[in-house]
Parts: C-alpha cells; structure tokens; sequence
C-alpha cells in the first residue's frame, strides 16, 4: 500500500508525468521479494504515452477537511510528561518558549522524520520533553527568489526548496547542482514534508551525522537568520549554525546567488544509490578573477563524512587562490585538503579512514575537470554522473515464456491471487492480528558475548507503566529450548538464558517484557539490568575461530524428531574420480582463497506471532512462519503439553527467506510462555533492530582451492576446503550445508574432485537458512576458481566454463551422486549458455566494452557470462492437502505448505483448476494450519510449492473420480455438484504426495545462464549495473508470472548481498549493520537498468510436478556474472 500511495501522491500533484518523474517517485519505497521491476513497470503505464495515462481519478476530501482552519493544540502524556504544542504564529511559539524550564528537553519540530534516524544516533530524550509544531507559523513558512538571493522560511520542506533552486537555476551557477544534490537527501516522503532546517538542527545535535544539507550550503555560502529565546536575532554561516548552543530557532537562510563566472559542484558516495546517508560528502565554489582570466579569486571547499564535525577546507581554499585550475594547483590543494583532513578525523566503522579522504580528494579532482576550459575526451566520463536516480535512464526490461495449453491455466501469466488486497493494504499477516485484552510482549536480548550472566534484574523495568511481568526461564512449564526436538548441538541454546550461564553471544534472549502496549514493553525492555563476567576472547570471524579452536571435521548429531526424519550424513568429505595426476605431467597448479560476507534477510515483516490460550489448555498461535509442524513441536515441548492441544495458524508471512524455517520458534515459545503466564493472549513484533540483532542469516563463508589444469584451461583436479561461520553453535545448519556442497562443483565435470567441509565457532548469534543457503556462495567460488584458472591460461573465460562443462556422451556423475540424463535427470547447460549470449548479443557487446573502456579513463565497463546447475532434493519434500467442494461450486483447498510471497497458494488454485477442470475463480486457498494437514515438510528450498500442488492434485484425482458420473452427462460444474451432494457422494478428499525414490542423490536439477554488465567509477568505486540478461530452465513453469517475479526478486536479493548489504560486527561481537539506518537492502535504483529475464522453453522437467522446477533459489547462484563483470571493469 505504501507504494500504491506513493504513486497516487505523484498523480494528484500531476496526472499526466513523464516516465522519469514516475520513476524518481520510488526512490524511498523498499522491496525485498519482487526486485522492483514488475512494480515499475505497473506504475510507469500511468507514464505519458501508457495505456492508463490520465485515467487517475482523484478521492474526494471532506468538506470539514478543506475549509479546516488550525488552531492552537496541546496536548500531554501524563505518564511520561512529554507536551505537544502547535502554535500558529510565532509570538505564541515565544510566548512557549518562554514558560519551559532551561533544563528540561525543548525541541522545535516540523514533520519529526528525524525521528526515525535519531535512535541510530543515541535516541532523543522524550520524556518530560516540550515538543513545539513550527510547521504552521506564516514567519517561517515565507520564500521569495529575488535579484540577488533564494530566501526561504525555516519551515520550508526540502521539496519546496527544490523547487525553487529549479525555478530559479538560470539565476545562479549554484542553483541546479544544489537541486540535484538535494534530491538525493533522504527520498520523495521524507523530502515532501521534512524541512530544510530539521535537517540542520539535527546536525547541530548529532555533529557526526554526514548531512548533506550543511555540506552543500556551506559551500554555496548560505547565511541564517537565528532567533534565540531572548528574542535576540542573529546572522551566521552553516558552521557557526551547527556551533550555537543553547535554545534557538531558525527562521530562514539565505542562498546567495554566484556569479557567472564561479564554477560550484558537489558530490556525494553512499552504500547505495537513493535513500541513504553519505559516506562522503563535498561542495565546491571556485570563483574566478574577471580581470585574470583563469585565475582563481576566492574558493570554498566543504566536507563531510571524514573529521567529527563538518570541515570547511580552509587550507584547501587559501591553496587555491590566485592559481589556475592546473596540474600543479591540483598537486597543491590536494596536499592542502589532506592537512585539512588529517585534524578531528571522524571514526566510521563501515569505510576506513583512508578511503573517505581519497573520495574526498577524487571529488576534488572532479571539481578541477568542471571548472577546466577544455578537457581530454578520455577524462570526460569523471564528471558525467551515472548514479544518482535523475542521471539514471528509466528503467526497463523483457520477459519471454512459453506456455502449455494442454494444462491451462498451469504455466500461464497469472497474478497472484491476492496482489490486490495486498497492494491496497487489505490482507491480513500475523503481525496484524490480535484479540481483546492482548498484550505486548518485547524481548530482552544479551548485550555480552562469551561472558557469564551473573545478574539480572527486572525491578526498574516493572515500575513503568503499563508493566506487567518479566517473563523469564522460571516461568517455563516445560524445555528450556526451543529446538530441543532436533537434539544434538541444538541443545546448547536455551529459549531464556539464566543467571550464572555462559552466555556465547549478544541477541539471545533472557526473557521479554509484557506490558499493555508495544511502546511500553519496547521501553520497559531497555531497562532490565544485565551484568556479566567476561569468559575470554570474544571471536567474532573465521580467522579468529580458527585460531583459537580450530575446524573439526563435524559429525551430524542432529537427530530430528519432527515428521520422524533424520537428517543425512553431510559434514563427510566428498571425494570422486581418479587419483589425482602427479605434478610432473604438464598440469598447471594454483591455490587461492575465496571469502564472502555473510547476509540478513530483512524480511518485510519482522518476527512476529499472536499466542492465545484456550479452554483446556488449548493453544491457538498465529505465527508469521515457515515451518508450522516444527513450531508446533517446539511448542509443545516448552509449553509441556502434547501437540493436539496446539493449532498454528500461517494466514501469510510478510517475507521469509529462510528466516522464519527455524528461527520463528524462538519469538512463538516466548510468546506462548508469556501467555500461559498471564493467561491472557500475548502478542510479539521485534522492531527491526532487535529482529536483526537475534535472527542472523546467511553464513560467512571461506573456500580454500588447489586447482589444477592443462593449458587449454580443462580442469583436471579440484579440491576445496569449506569453511563456514555458523555462530555459536552448529546445530541444525546441516540443512544450510546440504544446500551449498554441490555448488562447489557447479555444472563443471572434474577427473578429481574432493570437497572438505567444516564449521567453525565464533562468539555471534546462530545462522540461520537464506535464500540460497550456502550455494550462492559456493557457485561464485567455483566461478572465482574458472576465472583464476582463464586468466593464467589467457583465455576467455567463457571459454574455459564452456570447456569444462560435463561430456554427455560419457557418463556423467556429479560428485554428489547424481546421474546427468538417467532417471529424469536432464541437463540443459550447454543450451543455455549458447542461447543466452545470442539473447543478449553477448559477443558484440564485449567488443563495444573493450571500445568503451579504450576511449575512457575514469568510467568503465565489464562484461561476463555465468551458469548455474543448482540440484534440488526431493526426496526431502513431503505435504499434505485438503480439498473441499461446496454446494455453491466453490472450492476450498488447505495445504501443508505456508504462503510466504513466493505465491505458493495461486500455483495450487492452478493445478486444482487444471485437476478438477473448473474454472480459476472457483478456487480459494485457505491459510495454513495444523489443525487441518500435520506431518509436513518445512517451507523452504524452493521445492515446497510443486510439492503442495502434487497433494492437491493427488485429493482432486480422488474428487474427479467422484464427480465422474454427473459430469459425463453434460451438466455444468454447479450441477453436477448438486447431483453429487444429493446423492450423499462425499466431496472432500485429501492428498499426499511424495516424490518418487530416484537412483540420484537429488531428483532433479534447475539450470540457468546469465549476462551481466556493468560499469564502474574509477575514481570512487561507484557501481551501476547496466544491463542482465537471464535464461533459466523452469521446466513447464506452473506460473509465469509468478516464476519470473521469483527469478528478478531471488537476483536482485544475491545483488544485494554483492553490493550494497554489507556485515559489520565488531570486536565486542556487537552487530553495527542493523536496521535500514545501517544495513541497505537494494532500492529500486539498485537494480539493472535493463533486466530481460527468459525461461527455457518446451523443456518440461521429467521428474517434476506438471514438468516444473524450483524457481525461487537457483537464481541467485547466477550473481557471479555481476561479479565478474564488476572485476572485468576494475
């Protein structure tokens, strides 16, 4: 709904906009499941020349609404003394200000977006705080745009700002650029109402935040009208604003306009493009001495993101004076700026110091290019920007299918069926619902690693209000562990850590709050007192696990409980093929490291569940879930009840991505605890930076190769030794590992190959299942390796890839037990990887890079191919169905599967229409729950949707074969359902399905190819990601549109964890990339500018439900292209 707004808020303003004003729109607006390009797409048919151009239809406001004239308000918390005031002129703000205790917290506000930063700075101390609306008062809401200046109130919201600079940009050479920067400052929502004064009042309060608001008008030589509470006015610059102490308030700038012969230029480098602060930021005025043509007479140099506060260069400006913009007056300010740089250098624990000041010094070198009368053709590209969103093209992209018309309406375009409650914000998730008389419930995390917790005290927390409990182990009527059914390793962690435990990591749990509402209990938590007693080194990666306690080879001791299953043998040593050849036969040999990050999921909706007790000690808990069957055994054994007393209900989850498979029973058992307690029901929604901080994702992995080849580049021998950071313990992610073993190998065929995997301990939270698990990161480690090996032969890498894939006239077994062409096992690789470079004009348009890259120094492209064959195991999946016919004709079906996002309950209404042959809007899927189907496998691995829709078509064969004899004499559906009703015939059937055993390891394979390019700034380290083109083998898709929507939003997600979503934890184990402050999912200008994404056509899969395959996983393991593309580029 958020998005839907957004575009109407553009169409109100302007019902007929450009495809780049639409576009410029989305800058603000977050996705993590369909990677944007279905959303702009829709939006942009509203665009000039779309099919629903001038079509907007505006809602009518309330009469009251429109004639409303403000008054001024008071109002005030007397729980916690926080005041609210809206004055309406500023003799009664005065008149405010003047009755406020000094020493008690005062803040003038205008929308308070600042809020949503202020907690990653300290928080804002709001108790007993005055708050004071300026949005309203007319001194401070004025702009005028005259002969000499931009006048604007203080109440002017940076949109409005905008507009005029654009007004007026023919005025002043300093106009557009401080337009165009500042539609790079936070995005469209906050700019529309966020004003240009909050943004630099925050600054005078938080020195160290990187605002690009005072960098930029400092440069430009703004001025400030200041009023203190004395009623004294001043004037200063920005610097002297952000000094001031004490009560003031702004009440306009002033933005002098330049002459013609000044040259002004900022620029800015964030961790991704829109909608993130800046690592660094620079202004530059230079203006020149009319009468010495050339020479400078007076600069302006300011930067931010590299000293504490923000620095005017002023060694730097003073450096300049009377010189050229030459080589040697660069030499010079450069050296000036550096000592500029080198006083009060800001601690940033993202970016070193030395790469902020070599931005800062690039920006420097950019500025020099600007101003320079004529510049080499090869220079140019330094100063044409490529990333901000208005120097962006718009956005595009193809999609090509095949369908089956044999089993319409499996494998057509059709919308998930419920796109459209979701969008206008009417579906339901588990974070939505509750009952009378609920109450919130807030965790209470450990804020030590590797230490003793030899105190705990909740006293201080339970005096506040709204306070009911702290609900902590002693409260627990059963196991003290949320994943006690899997047994093994899992047993170390407990559901609530006690004191005198040792205590591995911070973002485990100790207990939660429970109090009246979410504010209350999120406040109440931060006051639990916590003391501990360090236990020795906190380990906080691979090498340091390593060092200190080493990579055993693991044996799997994770016996699961749940469905009755066992988990397989994965931590062996995987070995396959001949000996491996002495290295006196002419084979080259190489030894490298790979090592990647790890990922969070940053799911839409956090964790979050609705526990109600019942009569009987009964349980209903609403659960925002992945694997109900497991949440409801984790249940039982913490509640101490059996599993019949406990129906989970998954009515959908706000995103998952693996975080919700596992991880979910930790929030779901407290939350039950807590109700058993109070016997009342209890609701838990983690804010996002707990989310983050307890639910750790995708493992940071290491791959250790010994390669050795011939000098065509044919690998002869492979070996890799897996590393993995699982956390604190190991555990359950035998599952994560199974997943990632055969990426090592990829789709290439090896005489030897040995794979060693092991896990390592450190003192951070326990990973978790992601998109992909392990297997992205191997598959770009066997492309690291072939690249290695292309490289040192000389030749292409396409080359060598395409040299190395299995020989299908041999017989070709994967290491991993998997017979290539037997048992239904096909193999599409070398159509794929052919097809894809004649798709994308592969060979062309590396020759057009290669000529790019000669004609320019400071901007270049990259160009590369990657295939991806990512098995997936059947023999894991089992699932359940319930089908019910109505008297009316309708059909409800139940399924053991969780609608997720990823549209598993449109593709069963497919294959339950096709099954039945009714039509589509007859069908409705209903949400999961125990109750209905136990006994399922989780939702996971991308297999869970194929397999609900084999249940469902397993309990129709059973409807149709009761229907059978009133539909063979012609009556309608609703007819023949009535007969059958009258003649007592049963219509409600359930299915099971189960793959069939296969002689391979895995029953089937999905295949993809992949081109990607891109082009990078060499000066700064920026990447744009040009164009991908995608070529997936999905077999018959069961929906087109949803199986493509799956592959762009599995790719831009791997395209995050590649280049803009970046893991900080620090040597106290302290996660520092948490919340949207700090970790930066990609945005909708993150993703390629041209994304075309095409499925394998008449390639049915001989092994899969309807001829599908997995869609939603195997596409990440094609981010190797971009990854190599970016390293072709460097």
């Amino acid at each position: 709904p958020g998005w839907v707004m957004n575009m109407y808020a553009l169409l109100e303003k302007n019902k007929t906009p450009t495809a780049e004003e639409v576009e410029q729109q989305f800058d603000g607006n977050l996705c993590r499941c369909t990677g944007y390009r279905p959303i702009l797409t829709s939006f942009g048919a509203f665009a000039k020349g779309g099919k629903l151009c001038g079509q907007h239809e505006s809602v009518k406001h309330p009469t009251a609404m429109l004639a409303h004239n403000p008054q001024p308000l008071r109002f005030k918390d007397d729980i916690t003394g926080q005041e609210w005031f809206r004055p309406v002129n500023l003799e009664q703000y005065m008149a405010i200000a003047s009755l406020i205790a000094t020493n008690r917290p005062f803040r003038p506000i205008c929308a308070s977006t600042a809020d949503g930063v202020a907690k990653y700075y300290g928080g804002k101390d709001t108790d007993n705080a005055v708050l004071v609306d300026t949005s309203l008062l007319p001194e401070l809401n004025g702009s005028s745009l005259d002969g000499d200046a931009l006048r604007c109130g203080a109440s002017v919201t940076i949109e409005k700002v905008i507009a005029l600079l654009e007004q007026g940009s023919a005025g002043s050479p300093s106009f557009s650029p401080l337009a165009r920067h500042m539609k790079r400052i936070a995005c469209v929502q906050v700019r529309s109402v966020a004003s240009w004064a909050g943004n630099l009042m925050f600054t005078r309060e938080h020195p160290n935040f990187p605002s690009d608001m005072a960098t930029i008008l400092a440069a430009a030589g703004a001025t400030f009208d200041v009023l203190g509470v004395d009623s004294k006015r001043q004037t200063c610059s920005t610097v002297q604003l952000l000094g001031l102490k004490g009560r003031v308030l702004v009440l306009s700038m002033t933005i002098p306009k330049l002459t013609a012969s000044t040259v002004f230029e900022t620029f800015k480098v964030s961790p991704r493009h829109v909608f993130a602060a800046a690592t660094v930021n620079f202004g530059a005025c230079i203006e020149f001495d009319d009468k010495q043509g050339g020479v400078v007479r007076r600069a302006r140099f300011s930067v931010g993101g590299v000293t504490e506060t923000l620095l005017e260069a002023a060694k730097a400006a003073t450096a300049l004076c009377g010189r050229p913009l030459d080589n040697a007056s660069f030499k010079a300010v450069e050296a000036a700026l550096r000592q500029d740089m080198s006083v009060c250098a800001s601690k940033n624990e993202f970016h070193s110091l030395e790469y902020r000041q070599s931005l800062a010094t690039a920006f420097l070198y950019k500025t020099f290019l600007a101003g320079s009368s004529s510049i080499p053709s090869q220079l140019k590209s330094a100063i044409v920007p490529f990333i901000p969103a208005d120097a962006q093209p718009i956005s595009h992209g193809t999609e090509s299918f095949g369908t089956d018309p044999k089993e319409a309406p499996i494998s057509e375009y059709i919308i998930k069926r419920s796109a459209r409650i979701q969008a206008s914000g009417e579906a339901l998730f588990p974070s939505d619902c509750g009952r009378p008389g609920t109450l919130w419930g807030q965790v209470v995390l450990t804020t030590s690693a590797n230490a003793r917790l030899v105190a705990l005290d909740a006293s201080a927390a339970l005096k506040m209000p709204g306070v009911h409990d702290f609900i902590a182990a002693a409260s627990i009527p059963g196991v003290n562990c949320p994943l006690a059914s899997f047994g093994g390793a899992n047993l170390k962690e407990k559901l609530f850590f006690e004191v005198n435990d040792e205590v591995p990591c911070q973002g485990e749990m100790v207990g939660i709050i429970v109090a009246d509402t979410w504010q209350q209990a999120h406040d109440a938590a931060k006051m639990v007192l916590q003391r501990y007693e360090p236990l020795g080194p906190v380990l906080v990666d691979i090498k340091q696990g390593v060092q200190y306690q080493g990579a055993p080879d693991i044996v799997d001791n994770t016996a699961s409980t749940v469905s009755g299953r066992r988990s397989r043998d994965w931590w062996k040593v995987y070995e396959q093929g001949t000996a491996r050849a002495p290295k006196d036969n002419g084979l080259t040999t190489l030894k490298g490291t790979f090592s990647s990050n790890g990922q969070r999921h940053f799911y839409m909706e956090t964790q979050s569940v609705l526990a109600t007790p019942l009569d009987g000690n009964c349980w209903e808990v609403i659960v925002s879930d992945q694997y109900s069957d497991l949440t409801q055994t984790s249940l039982a054994l913490v509640l101490g009840v059996p599993q019949h007393n406990i129906n989970v209900k998954v009515p959908r989850a706000g995103g998952a991505f693996g975080g919700k498979l596992l991880r979910q029973t930790l929030t779901a058992c407290a939350a039950a605890v807590a109700a058993k307690k109070m016997r009342q029901p209890v609701r838990i929604q983690n804010e996002r930076i707990d989310d983050m901080r307890m639910i750790a994702g995708r493992e940071v992995a290491q791959f250790d190769y010994d390669v050795s080849f011939d000098v065509q580049g044919k690998v002869d021998s492979l070996e890799v030794t897996m590393l993995l950071d699982f956390g604190w313990f190991w555990g359950d992610n035998g599952f994560d590992l199974a997943f990632g073993l055969p990426g090592t190998a990829n789709c290439y065929q090896f005489n030897h190959f040995k794979l060693d995997p092991k896990a390592v301990e450190t003192n951070t939270p326990h990973t978790t299942f992601m998109r992909a698990p392990v297997s992205m990161q191997a598959v770009l480690a066997a492309e690291v390796v072939m690249e290695h090996v292309a490289r040192t032969v000389g030749r292409p890498l396409e080359e060598v890839q395409a040299l190395n894939f299995y020989n299908m006239n041999e017989s070709a077994v994967t290491p991993f037990g998997d017979h290539l062409g037997k048992d239904g096992y096909n193999y599409t690789i070398p159509t794929l990887f052919l097809d894809i470079q004649k798709q994308a004009n592969f060979s062309d348009r590396k020759k057009a890079v290669d000529a790019y890259n000669a004609a320019n120094r400071w901007t270049k492209k990259g160009i590369a191919i990657t295939p991806t064959m990512f098995p997936i195991n059947c023999a894991y999946y089992s699932s359940g169905a319930l089908v019910c016919i109505y008297s009316d004709g309708t059909v409800l079906v139940s399924t053991g599967g969780s609608e997720i996002g990823q549209g598993l309950d449109t593709k069963v209404a497919l294959c339950v229409a096709n099954a039945l042959d009714t039509p589509l809007e007859k069908i409705q899927v209903g949400p999961r729950e125990t109750s209905k189907i136990p006994n399922n496998t989780a939702t996971g691995g991308s297999g869970t949707s194929e397999n609900c829709c084999g249940a469902a078509v397993a309990a129709c064969e059973k409807l149709v074969a009761a229907m059978k004899p009133y539909r063979e004499t012609g009556k309608s559906w609703e007819d023949a359902v009535t007969a059958a009703i009258a003649d007592k015939v049963s219509l409600v059937a359930t299915g099971w399905f189960s793959f069939p055993k296969s002689e391979n390891a895995n029953g089937y394979a999905t295949y993809g190819a992949a081109v990607a390019e891109t082009m990078i700034d060499v000066l700064t380290g920026e990447v744009r990601v040009e164009r991908v083109d995608i070529l997936m083998d999905l077999g018959t898709q069961l929906d087109a549109a949803i199986d493509l929507g799956q592959l762009q939003g599995g790719f831009v997600m791997a395209l995050g964890f590649l280049l803009t979503e970046e893991l900080k934890i620090d040597a106290s184990g302290t996660l520092l990339s948490i919340g949207t402050w700090d970790y930066k999912i990609p945005t909708a200008y993150d993703i390629p500018v041209e994304f075309n994404v095409s499925l394998l056509k008449d390639s049915p899969n001989p092994f899969g439900v309807k001829g599908s395959k997995a869609s939603a996983e195997p596409v990440m393991c094609l981010i190797p292209s971009v990854f190599m593309a970016v390293k072709n580029a460097i």
